[in-house]
């Protein structure tokens, strides 16, 4: 019997309507509004949408929150980026 494995989202160019957690329909657009909402740790993020670990989507929300945490941060701090954002073609200047 052949084993389904799932493919690796690359979340860096994944569209905002892309699922994290489709039975709950949490998309990666919640992931990032709730970083813009000041949610910056996977228990912060996922406490406020509640995930829980039984959901399977604790690697994937810190994927998430290791590309965009450092940007939006960057946008509101001001500066160059501070890592975490792997194959970005942006021009944070990092």
């Amino acid at each position: 019997m052949e084993e389904l494995v799932a493919e690796k989202v690359d979340w860096s160019r994944a569209p905002a309507d892309t699922p994290v957690c489709e039975a709950k329909e949490v998309y990666l657009r919640d992931i990032v509004q709730a970083i813009l909402d000041g949610y910056d740790t996977a228990p912060g993020v996922m406490e406020f949408l509640k995930l829980t670990d039984d959901d399977g989507v604790t690697e994937d929300v810190n994927a998430i929150l290791d590309i965009f945490v450092p940007v939006i941060n960057s946008w509101r701090f001001g500066g160059g980026c501070s890592g975490g954002c792997e194959g970005c073609t942006g021009g944070c200047g990092g």
